[in-house]
């Protein structure tokens, strides 16, 4: 793949989704072990994190149509919990919890050649639950109601739906990010950030309401507290200007 001139981060992505698939063939009894799963990701130049604010997303809500309003409760659970969008796509009705406000993340969708999949998240710390908020469970559940409506007669058990589809057939990232980007083509007054970056952006909102690194941590299924560090750290408010206050008052 190096000599493809590829960058790092497509050889990083394709090796990802060789280890899921292998580790499904482990799974299956077709290997003994993942023959992929020492390997180490490429190293990643850093690049600026590109992020909205909530008026930025306020503003990007404005520009979705009538025809766009399936795909209005995508983007604000993405906006709201941080998801990652195979995250957001492979739930079910049974991982949302109505009484608790709680959204069970065990698994995501995997795009293969001429299929999808469902396997199981990123690493072991993507299994979490993430509580919601009350408006967006009542959203859940009305649209919940409306997907009942639209789809029973194609199964018998309603619970196995996938929560965002809305046909027999179920929808794609390619899809979301397709419907996106011609949303964003309504404006040139909005920063164009990816679909990624709404977990960069719920982030930034978690942290400008005083949330410390650990509680994020959880909440975006990272292995590691070092990880959320080294990602959103430098959003953190620098506390050199509160250390040399409090040196000023001891001398």
């Amino acid at each position: 793949m190096l000599d493809k001139d590829l960058t790092n981060n497509t050889v990083n992505k394709q090796m990802i989704l060789m280890k899921k698939l292998l580790d499904i063939a482990v799974k299956e009894g077709f290997l003994n072990e993942n023959p992929c799963s020492q390997i180490k990701r490429l190293p990643v130049p850093k690049h600026k994190m590109n992020y909205w604010t909530v008026k930025d997303f306020q503003q990007f809500l404005t520009l979705l149509e009538p025809d766009d309003s399936s795909y209005k409760l995508i983007f604000k659970v993405l906006f709201s919990t941080g998801m990652r969008i195979g995250e957001l796509l492979g739930l079910t009705w049974k991982d949302i919890d109505f009484n608790r406000k709680e959204i069970d993340v065990n698994k995501t969708l995997i795009h293969l050649p001429g299929r999808t999949i469902l396997n199981e998240p990123k690493t072991d710390a993507s299994i979490r639950k993430i509580t919601i908020q009350s408006n967006l469970a009542d959203e859940l559940q009305s649209w919940k109601e409306t997907q009942t409506a639209r789809l029973s007669r194609f199964t018998d058990d309603v619970e196995q739906l996938q929560v965002f589809q809305f046909a027999p057939s179920i929808i794609s990232r390619y899809m979301v990010t397709n419907k996106y980007n011609a949303i964003l083509e309504r404006t040139t007054e909005l920063k164009r950030i990816r679909i990624h970056d709404f977990r960069h952006s719920h982030v930034a909102l978690l942290i400008e309401n005083g949330e410390k690194q650990f509680p994020i941590k959880e909440r975006l299924g990272h292995a590691s507290i070092q990880t959320t560090y080294d990602t959103y750290g430098h959003l953190y408010p620098s506390k050199q200007k509160s250390m040399s206050d409090k040196l000023n008052d001891l001398f």
